[in-house]
């Protein structure tokens, strides 16, 4: 079955719907392929199934390091900062992977008909892996075959797309999509927070006024932020604005300083360190290559 999906997302990627690397399904479907293995890139994963098709990767978090390789399926459940690599690539096997966004009322929808009979789990990360099963594959696949025909997807295309968000919910690797489909959780608690930093990350954030926004104390709070996103409040509120900023750079055309201001640093020698070391290049080197 994953020879299918393969051959299912090289189709897709070589027709004349494909942007380059990138081709997409719907606005939640997607999948990309690179040629060549990449540097060890900090990056932000969003709530999503990745499921790898062909070559391999490697993700870190909090010291922990995914190595992925094809029929793997990680699990995403909450916004979260990562470094990932690209290993193995070439011009003849690029490496490719399917992208499937997670949509968090899916999710509740569906737990609160399961809740009772689904097995729980105390998994506390965001980031999790593990070979996809048969169930897993077939849905998928049958997923990318009823979005790729205009009928079927306006007509079925919801259907078998929630039917996998169930696939996910009753996963082994689904422990932390199970909490957080439990409303006022603690995982729902801190993806409210996390929810409040993406819409404010420009701002001057406290640890009291996010520990306010997920109904916890500020050292409970911080325990399980840390717990579930492999960082600190802080340290998560800085990645985002140097990845906002990094494509304020890149994709906006924005000058270091527009950049710099436009996610919330008052200072562009402080911006620029930051970003030196998170991309490992300087901000106006990045400028220079978008051009």
């Amino acid at each position: 079955m994953l020879e299918k999906i393969r051959e299912n997302t090289i189709r897709a990627l070589n027709s004349n719907l494909a942007a380059g690397n990138f081709a997409a399904y719907s606005n939640d479907v997607f999948c990309f392929s690179e040629c060549q293995p990449s540097d060890l890139r900090e990056t932000m994963y969003e709530p999503a199934l990745c499921l790898i098709l062909q070559g391999a990767k490697r993700t870190m978090i909090d010291g922990r390091i995914l190595n992925l390789e094809p029929s793997d399926s990680v699990v995403i459940s909450h916004h979260v900062p990562v470094q990932a690599q690209i290993t193995k690539a070439s011009g003849l096997e690029p490496y490719i992977a399917l992208i499937v966004k997670m949509n968090l009322g899916i999710l509740r929808d569906l737990h609160r008909e399961i809740a009772k009979i689904i097995k729980t789990s105390d998994t506390c990360y965001s980031v999790v892996s593990e070979r996809a099963d048969e169930a897993l594959l077939e849905t998928t696949y049958r997923l990318l075959e009823t979005l790729s025909d205009p009928i079927e997807s306006k007509l079925m295309g919801p259907a078998v797309y929630r039917e996998l968000h169930l696939r996910l919910l009753q996963a082994n690797h689904g422990g932390m999509l199970r909490q957080l489909a439990t409303k006022d959780s603690v995982a729902d608690g801190i993806s409210q927070a996390i929810k409040f930093i993406r819409e404010n990350y420009d701002k001057a954030l406290s640890v009291a006024a996010l520990a306010a926004e997920s109904a916890m104390s500020e050292s409970s709070f911080y325990q399980k932020f840390r717990e579930i996103t492999g960082t600190t409040p802080n340290q998560y509120l800085k990645s985002l604005r140097l990845q906002e900023a990094h494509n304020f750079l890149s994709l906006q055309g924005m000058s270091v300083t527009q950049a710099a201001f436009a996610v919330g640093y008052q200072s562009v020698n402080h911006f620029s360190r930051d970003y030196s070391k998170a991309f490992g290049a300087s901000p106006r080197t990045a400028k220079i290559a978008a051009q």
